[in-house]
C-alpha cells in the first residue's frame, strides 16, 4: 500500500466479535446488521462478507440502490430495505429477492401489483410511525393497512416495524412503544402474526423487556461505536483512521498558521503537515480543536482544517519525522481516541465521523497495515 496519504483500516475479526457480542447478550433475537452508508463508512461489500459468513439474520440498508449493490457483490443474505422506496428500481428489487418497507399506503397497491405482474408473492414490512414523524403509516391506522397486506395473495406481511425517536428518553421511549404495542395487541387479535417485530436499535436494545420484539436492528453496535455511558457492553471499534506527516517546519514564537491566521504560536514551535483534509471527511469543526496520535503521544490540532491538509502541533514528540504515521482513530502505544470522542470535539453524532469519510480515504484489512511503507526521501524538516 504505499504511497496512501489517508486510509482506513477496517477489522473484520471485530465486526464478528461485535456480532457475537450481540448474540450473548440477546440470545431470544434475531440480529438485523444496518449496513446503510457503506456500512457506516466501514465498505458495505467486505463487511457484509463477513457478516454473511457469521450467518447475519437480515442486513438493513437506506436505499434500494444499496440493495441492489449488494447483491451485484454476490450477497445472498436476506435484505431488507429500510429507507423509503424509489419506483424507478422496484423491479429490479423484487427481481433479487430483496424485502421492501412500506412507509406509506399509497405503495401497498403499487407493489401488489408489480408482484402479480411478476406472478410471484413478495415479503414487506410495514413501518408504523409512533412519534419520528418522517416515514410510516400513522398508527392509529396502521392494523388497517396491515388487514390489507394480509389479506392479498400477493403480498405477505413479514414484519412489523417502527423507529424511535429518542432512545435515551425512558419516558418517549415508553410512549412509542405504548403506542406500538397497541398495533400488535389489535393484529394479534386478528389472527395476523407477523414473523418479525422490530422497535429497538443499538442504543435501546438491552432494555428491550417485551418478548414479542423479536429482532433488534443493530447500527452503531456492529462498528463498535457505541457511547459508554450507554451500556457496560466492551465494544471493539472496528475502524481505525491514520494519515501521514509529509511535511515539518519550525515556527517561531508568534507566527500566525493557516487560513485566516486562526492560530498563533505562543512558543518556538514545530508543526506538522498531514495529508487528510475536509474533503477525506476530517470535519472542519476539528479545527484549532481535537487531537489526533503520533508516536504514540496526542497532539492537538492547530488551525483551520483545509480540503487536503491538516496542520498539527509536534514540538512535544521527540524523534518525529516526515513519513511518521498518524492516528486520528484507533489505538497507538497505548493512546486511543473514538469516533465518540472526535464527535464531541466536533460536536457531531459518533455515526457522522466514520459516515462522512470520502472515496480518497483507501480502506485496507487490518493486516496490510504493517506493510505499509513510504516513500519520503525527497522530504525534509524546513527550519524558518
Amino acid at each position: 500500500m504505499k504511497g496512501d496519504r489517508a486510509w482506513a483500516c477496517i477489522d473484520l475479526d471485530r465486526i464478528s466479535t461485535n456480532l457475537s457480542c450481540a448474540r450473548d447478550m440477546l440470545p431470544s433475537r434475531r440480529i438485523l446488521a444496518v449496513v446503510k452508508a457503506d456500512a457506516y463508512g466501514h465498505g458495505a461489500i467486505a463487511v457484509c462478507k463477513r457478516l454473511q459468513e457469521d450467518g447475519i439474520d437480515y442486513l438493513g440498508v437506506g436505499t434500494s440502490r444499496e440493495a441492489l449493490d449488494l447483491r451485484a457483490h454476490g450477497i445472498t443474505a436476506p435484505i431488507l430495505v429500510l429507507g423509503a422506496l424509489i419506483e424507478s428500481e422496484l423491479d429490479s428489487v423484487m427481481e433479487q429477492d430483496i424485502t421492501v418497507t412500506i412507509h406509506s399506503p399509497g405503495r401497498i397497491a403499487e407493489l401488489e401489483k408489480l408482484a402479480q405482474n411478476r406472478g410471484k408473492p413478495i415479503p414487506v414490512h410495514l413501518l408504523v410511525d409512533t412519534g419520528m414523524s418522517r416515514l410510516g403509516v400513522s398508527s392509529e391506522h396502521a392494523a388497517k393497512y396491515a388487514q390489507i397486506i394480509e389479506k392479498s395473495p400477493w403480498l405477505h406481511l413479514e414484519g412489523l416495524g417502527t423507529h424511535l425517536s429518542t432512545p435515551r428518553s425512558d419516558e418517549i421511549v415508553h410512549l412509542q412503544k405504548t403506542a406500538f404495542r397497541l398495533v400488535l395487541n389489535t393484529l394479534q387479535e386478528l389472527g395476523i402474526h407477523p414473523p418479525f417485530i422490530h422497535v429497538d436499535a443499538s442504543k435501546s436494545a438491552l432494555r428491550c423487556t417485551d418478548p414479542d420484539f423479536n429482532m433488534v436492528r443493530l447500527g452503531g453496535w456492529i462498528y463498535g461505536i457505541l457511547p459508554k455511558d450507554d451500556t457496560n457492553l466492551q465494544l471493539s471499534p472496528a475502524l481505525s483512521l491514520h494519515s501521514q506527516i509529509v511535511y515539518l517546519r519550525d515556527h517561531t514564537e508568534g507566527r500566525s498558521i493557516g487560513y485566516g491566521g486562526t492560530f498563533v504560536t505562543k512558543r518556538d514551535s514545530r508543526l506538522a503537515t498531514i495529508s487528510i483534509g475536509y474533503h477525506d471527511g476530517l470535519p472542519t469543526s476539528l479545527s484549532n480543536k481535537g487531537f489526533v496520535i503520533v508516536r504514540g503521544t496526542k497532539v492537538p490540532v492547530v488551525g483551520r482544517v483545509t480540503m487536503d491538509y491538516t496542520t498539527i502541533d509536534v514540538t512535544d514528540v521527540p524523534g518525529v519525522e516526515v513519513g511518521d504515521f498518524v492516528t486520528l482513530l484507533g489505538e497507538d502505544n497505548g493512546e486511543s481516541i473514538r469516533a465518540e470522542e472526535l464527535a464531541h470535539w466536533c460536536n457531531l453524532v459518533p455515526y457522522e465521523v466514520t459516515c462522512l469519510l470520502g472515496r480518497r480515504i483507501t480502506r485496507v484489512p487490518v493486516s496490510q497495515l504493517e506493510d505499509k511503507v513510504t516513500d519520503q526521501d525527497h522530504l525534509e524538516v524546513e527550519r524558518g
